[in-house]
């Protein structure tokens, strides 16, 4: 089975990284992760990661170069995370497509529920932190 590939975003601002939670009703529903999602047919990954993120959070962002990449399995299939890092062309978050939306010190990313596929993203950022 190929793995789904699907787009994460690390936005920074000094001192913080942007987490979103997954609506309640969703798979994982509740959980926390990088904003982003699923490639739609024919688009690259940096377009996909620009679409998620205006459906989501209403925001604007321009990506830049690859953070990370992880892989998961998980009961219903494998994924694969091309993590980039993206510039916020703007302030304003709104939460469309989300539950919440939180700026975390690396370091604080431990204490939140954290999807499993996210987590080598977390493990990068946290290492970076103590740098």
């Amino acid at each position: 089975m190929h793995p789904l590939l699907v787009t994460a975003a690390i936005i920074r601002r000094p001192q913080a990284v942007l987490l979103t939670q997954r609506l309640p009703e969703g798979r994982h529903g509740g959980q926390w992760e990088f904003p982003g999602g699923k490639l739609n047919p024919g688009e690259s990954p940096e377009q996909a990661l620009k679409r998620e993120i205006r459906e989501e959070l209403d925001l604007e962002v321009e990506v830049g170069s690859i953070f990370e990449v992880a892989y998961y399995r998980y009961d219903w299939g494998p994924v694969l995370i091309l993590a980039y890092e993206c510039r916020p062309l703007s302030e304003r978050i709104r939460n469309l497509e989300v539950a919440a939306h939180r700026w975390v010190h690396p370091a604080e990313l431990h204490g939140y529920d954290i999807l499993p596929a996210d987590k080598p993203i977390v493990a990068r950022l946290a290492a970076q932190s103590e740098d």
